[in-house]
């Protein structure tokens, strides 16, 4: 039975039929299309599982999880990469359709001599050359300081760290409400070098505004509103390339891939990362543990002084 075209133009499947009217353009044999297209189907029916009904639900993580599935059904390895090169196709040709912000898969390395995996995470050394590789010189740097101390020290996704305001930030407990997947909120705890540089930032804030404050965290100096994800994404970019190198991929979820590992590898135990996170199920969180050797210890409280350490002045 074909896959059939929902009313709603924003729903997964229809974009997943797009995807193969533009495959089918490229004039891909018979066979070709129609493995791809039972592929997709079935990555499809595993993502709706997870709630992402359109393709601007999809993240890394949902991404990551079906490859893990498939793992774990005892599947082979070259058809998990197989799997894998397809999305990776369908997350560059949503991002370039405009029905994504930024490439879902853009995490997923590919090896075709093993399986794939989650990009290797930044190291704790790396994530500490990027901070410190910005500048204080202005209200520019100041914000882009507490920007990533915040998206790396809280483990946020972009667009957790876009929609904050003001008034999810209690700097008397050094709180951060955060709003997740499917208006999931979470209290993270803001460590003591991401705070400093929040107090340095909002001293300047007021100069960012181009009108009346909506409450945004977080401000372009462009256009005095919300920042938005692919100009926060090029500046990360283009930071990643300078401090350390073109070898190392450098975008906003990474820091979020980062301080997950991190955590795991100093003895976090699992469900307190699933927290730290925002996952809504534990799944997501099990697919970072194959990067992390040796038993884990339920000591979250140990752990991130450690990663505090390394950017503290």
């Amino acid at each position: 039975m074909e896959m059939t075209t929902p009313s709603d133009p924003t729903d997964l499947n229809h974009q997943a039929e797009r995807f193969h009217t533009y495959l089918v353009a490229l004039q891909r044999s018979d066979s070709t299309l129609k493995a791809h297209r039972q592929a997709i189907r079935a990555a499809i029916q595993f993502f709706r599982s997870r709630g992402c009904l359109r393709a601007a639900d999809l993240r890394p993580e949902d991404i990551d999880a079906y490859l893990f599935s498939m793992r774990e059904r005892g599947l082979a390895g070259s058809t998990v990469t197989a799997t894998a090169c397809l999305l990776r196709n369908f997350g560059r040709w949503l991002e370039k359709a405009g029905l994504v912000l930024s490439d879902p898969t853009i995490c997923i390395d590919i090896d075709l001599d093993d399986e794939p995996l989650l990009a290797a995470p930044l190291s704790e050394a790396q994530v500490a050359a990027l901070l410190d590789s910005i500048p204080q010189r202005g209200s520019v740097d100041l914000r882009n300081r507490a920007f990533l101390e915040i998206l790396y020290g809280c483990g946020l996704r972009m667009r957790e760290v876009l929609n904050a305001t003001l008034d999810d930030l209690d700097r008397q407990a050094q709180t951060l409400l955060v709003t997740g997947k499917f208006g999931h909120q979470r209290i993270m705890p803001v460590m003591p070098s991401a705070m400093a540089a929040m107090a340095d930032y909002l001293t300047v804030r007021q100069g960012f505004l181009r009108g009346p404050d909506r409450g945004v965290l977080f401000l372009s100096e462009v256009t005095g509103k919300g920042m938005k994800h692919n100009s926060v994404g090029q500046w990360l970019r283009r930071m990643g390339r300078r401090v350390l190198g073109d070898a190392v991929r450098v975008h906003p979820h990474a820091f979020r891939h980062a301080a997950a590992v991190h955590l795991l590898r100093g003895g976090a135990d699992i469900r307190v990362v699933q927290e730290f996170l925002g996952h809504l199920d534990l799944d997501s969180t099990k697919t970072y543990l194959r990067l992390v050797p040796g038993h884990l210890r339920e000591d979250y409280d140990r752990a991130m002084p450690s990663l505090v350490g390394l950017t503290l002045k």
